[in-house]
């Protein structure tokens, strides 16, 4: 079943939600705070994150956006404020779903199960990578790169290198097979063109181009995407 982080400073709502989540099969993880919160999210990578709004210190708001940042996990937000404006507030900072306090069992474990459902397919095959605990993303729908943080600009050529790269992650690819799946060019001339490439991605990317941490040189074969 999935891992749920719970983000909530009432001690005795956590206890309680434990113990339904891992009756219902599930592996419940607790923060007590936004900053625990956070680092778990990071760190543990789970599979949902049930968020209380006003939970200390940040607050849940901030939690939202900054899982946001590297992470597309459902969030949903399990709170006592249920006006309209915050169901509201709470959905256009990337929330999922959006539960007021007091809830049904039932309900939440309803909520909890189509949100895992609707995101299995998106697992198996995510267009959606994230590197080094959020430090790199790599959106390939939204054509969209993150470097520690910030949106970083790509030529379209640079983005297609990028986005085969991510796609095998961890594994030498040769400048051969990167020119052709990346660019669709097969000739001696695309691979020549392509140090230069690697090197404005770099310039990009990398806060020290000349010690790259991510798109990395095997030499005499090709290229990797290092994931650490």
């Amino acid at each position: 079943m999935a891992t749920i982080l719970l983000v909530d400073d009432d001690v005795m709502l956590t206890r309680v939600l434990f113990t339904i989540l891992r009756g219902a099969g599930h592996t419940p993880l607790v923060a007590n705070t936004a900053e625990d919160g956070l680092s778990m999210a990071m760190g543990e990578k789970p599979d949902l994150l049930l968020l209380d709004v006003m939970v200390p210190n940040m607050g849940g708001w901030a939690v939202c956006e900054q899982v946001r940042r590297f992470s597309q996990v459902p969030i949903i937000f399990l709170t006592a404020l249920g006006n309209a404006e915050n169901v509201v507030k709470g959905l256009e900072l990337g929330g999922d779903d959006y539960i007021v306090k007091p809830f049904d069992e039932m309900v939440l474990l309803a909520r909890v199960k189509a949100h895992l459902r609707r995101t299995e397919t998106a697992v198996s095959r995510s267009d959606v990578f994230v590197f080094s605990g959020g430090d790199l993303l790599v959106d390939l729908p939204g054509h969209l790169v993150e470097a520690y943080g910030a949106t970083v600009d790509l030529t379209p050529r640079e983005f297609e290198l990028l986005a085969y790269l991510a796609q095998n992650a961890g594994r030498v690819v040769t400048a051969q097979d990167l020119v052709r799946e990346a660019w669709g060019m097969e000739d001696e001339a695309a691979v020549d063109n392509l140090k230069p490439y690697i090197h404005y991605l770099r310039r990009k990317l990398e806060k020290d181009s000349t010690s790259p941490r991510w798109v990395t040189t095997v030499r005499g074969i090709g290229y990797r995407l290092d994931t650490d």
